[in-house]
């Protein structure tokens, strides 16, 4: 994919994104787990399948959710945040600060980024640096 044709695709996937996932709670779950899974340069199946998981885990809290459309558009996401890396890491920590402040939702948001960091069974440097980037975002104290 030419330059261009890469940040067209990544603008049009956050585009999607913000059309479609309106929920704040859930566009930090997502911005976070995003971050971290694609912070390697990679997605793994088992990172978003690890995703999908942990928010069916949650049906008190996403019950009403379309997992299936919600994967395509998390793996369309992390896909966006390899191809323009700047601009998807300032959207999806964009994502992240709006649930800063609030403790709980804080501490969710930073537990899915410690799910997505394992999720693939291989814990790396820029992993665990982007969860203390998010951590930092959210105003909680580093984790680990």
């Amino acid at each position: 994919m030419a330059a261009d044709e890469t940040e067209a695709y990544a603008i049009a996937t956050w585009v999607r994104f913000d059309e479609d996932v309106t929920d704040v709670l859930l566009r930090a779950l997502s911005g976070a787990f995003a971050l971290v899974a694609a912070s390697d340069g990679q997605l793994s199946r088992s990172e978003v399948d690890g995703f999908i998981d942990m928010l069916r885990g949650k049906t008190d809290v996403f019950g009403g959710l379309d997992f299936e459309a919600l994967e395509n558009t998390f793996g369309d996401l992390a896909d966006a945040l390899i191809a323009n890396p700047e601009d998807g890491r300032q959207r999806a920590f964009d994502c992240i600060a709006r649930v800063a402040g609030d403790p709980v939702r804080s501490e969710l948001v930073r537990s899915a980024a410690a799910i997505a960091v394992a999720a693939d069974g291989r814990v790396r440097a820029t992993e665990d640096t982007t969860l203390q980037e998010i951590s930092a975002a959210l105003g909680l104290p580093h984790a680990g």
